[in-house]
């Protein structure tokens, strides 16, 4: 693997309160050295890290329900209509959980219907927190994805404990080929970036320091 098609997997992250603008350039400065597939940050750094990647191959990505998943419905589309307003390129949304384990899978599914009919060809990421969830809602949430015409899996924020290789098993149990899977949490070295690509793992997401180490595993 060339430092190229490793960095065309990375989704690089800095998405907490206290980022500062410093650190919002820095990740651009990154981007641009390595070409990272996209990077993520709240929606208050997201034009400026969008003019700042105007002419570059990486992507500017916005995030929706952003950590908790629970905003009204009404919330979500208009973040994602700000988003995109801003030059979101992609976008990371977390899915109503305490809707799926209340079993109200009609609401779910209609919530992410909803913002993919918004992101029209905008690859879209539904957040399904994994590790909160047993094999039942794990599987259901999947299917949810899966039929509501969104572009990936994705684990979980990576903030309630790290992707696991069970856990991309199971996903692709259910979605075999038919979408994208998008893993987060944990990811720090490139033994795990391989592993999991292995498993068919499309986009990992990362922080900016784990980025910059794995990249500097590959020749």
């Amino acid at each position: 693997m060339t430092q190229f098609e490793l960095a065309q997997m990375l989704d690089v992250t800095l998405v907490r309160n206290n980022n500062t603008i410093k650190e919002i350039d820095d990740l651009i400065k990154n981007a641009k050295q390595y070409d990272f597939a996209c990077v993520f940050t709240l929606q208050c750094y997201l034009q400026h890290v969008h003019d700042a990647l105007l002419n570059d191959t990486t992507h500017a990505g916005g995030v929706i329900g952003f950590p908790s998943g629970g905003e009204l419905t009404e919330v979500k589309l208009f973040e994602t209509h700000s988003n995109i307003a801003s030059g979101a390129d992609e976008l990371d949304m977390v899915i109503n959980i305490g809707w799926l384990l209340s079993r109200n899978y009609d609401a779910v599914l209609d919530e992410i219907k909803r913002i993919k009919d918004i992101a029209q060809e905008k690859p879209l990421k539904c957040i399904i927190e994994i590790s909160c969830l047993d094999e039942y809602f794990a599987k259901k949430a999947c299917e949810l994805v899966l039929k509501s015409g969104a572009d990936y899996v994705k684990t979980g924020t990576g903030w309630f404990g790290p992707a696991t290789i069970e856990q991309i098993k199971l996903i692709k149990s259910v979605v075999g080929s038919d979408i994208y899977i998008k893993a987060a949490g944990g990811i720090r070295d490139l033994e795990t970036v391989e592993r999991f690509k292995a498993e068919g793992v499309h986009r990992m997401g990362i922080s900016l320091k784990s980025a910059i180490d794995i990249m500097s595993q590959v020749n």
